[in-house]
């Protein structure tokens, strides 16, 4: 089908232009995430998923996050991309087709791998991470979570990441991230850093109204970051 038939191809045609350019090295992401090779010579390897999909409705491309248990060691309660930590032999792709197989169900069979982004790092769970960008049209084998690792699967358009309206500065700590207010909650922290990144790469982003803060606080159970809404 033509892209002009199919508007979201013109989307993944920019993925893909975007994956090229950082084969070449790319722009890097900045501030606390931004990649450190002497540092990342003491962290741990894991990679994320980036899996965009033909919209469920409207125009724009969806894109896949999972809402992590709240019984994880690391980042529990969290919205995040599908990914984790690197197992012996695996290269970054092959870690995060693994991952995203078995916290959504999508098999890597059925991901388009359109290309790597550079490297970032986690500083407060010492990990580096690899981003994978990639395109599949099987989003129905997106029905299945990961036992004790995954609440459940998010599908959120590119269009709500993109609008302004859902746009916040988060602050915790004395330091700020960037935040996405989702209505399955609020996207803060590396991932939220990562794809503010990558939709102003893309030229995707819209300008928005970075004084609208939101504060997290410690939740009940004295683990998970919650917003102060």
């Amino acid at each position: 089908m033509d892209e002009n038939q199919n508007p979201w191809a013109v989307r993944r045609a920019s993925l893909l232009d975007l994956a090229r350019s950082a084969a070449g090295g790319g722009a890097p992401l900045r501030g606390v995430n931004a990649y450190d090779a002497e540092a990342a010579r003491n962290f741990r390897p894991s990679a994320v998923l980036l899996l965009f999909t033909p919209p469920e409705r409207g125009t724009e491309p969806d894109l896949f996050l999972v809402q992590r248990s709240r019984e994880l060691r690391h980042h529990p309660g969290e919205i995040a991309l599908p990914g984790g930590r690197l197992e012996p032999g695996e290269d970054a792709v092959t870690a995060a087709l693994r991952e995203t197989h078995e916290e959504i169900g999508v098999h890597p069979d059925h991901v388009d791998v359109l290309g790597e982004l550079p490297p970032i790092l986690v500083p407060v769970t010492r990990y580096v991470v690899t981003p994978v960008l990639g395109w599949t049209d099987r989003a129905d084998e997106a029905t299945h979570v990961e036992p004790g690792e995954v609440l459940h699967t998010i599908r959120v358009s590119v269009g709500t990441l993109t609008d302004p309206e859902r746009r916040r500065t988060v602050r915790i700590f004395g330091r700020r991230t960037h935040g996405f207010l989702l209505p399955d909650g609020l996207v803060w922290g590396m991932t939220a850093n990562l794809l503010d990144h990558v939709l102003a790469e893309l030229g995707w982003a819209q300008e928005w109204d970075a004084t609208r803060e939101v504060v997290m606080r410690r939740g009940d159970d004295g683990r998970v970051w919650e917003p102060d809404l």
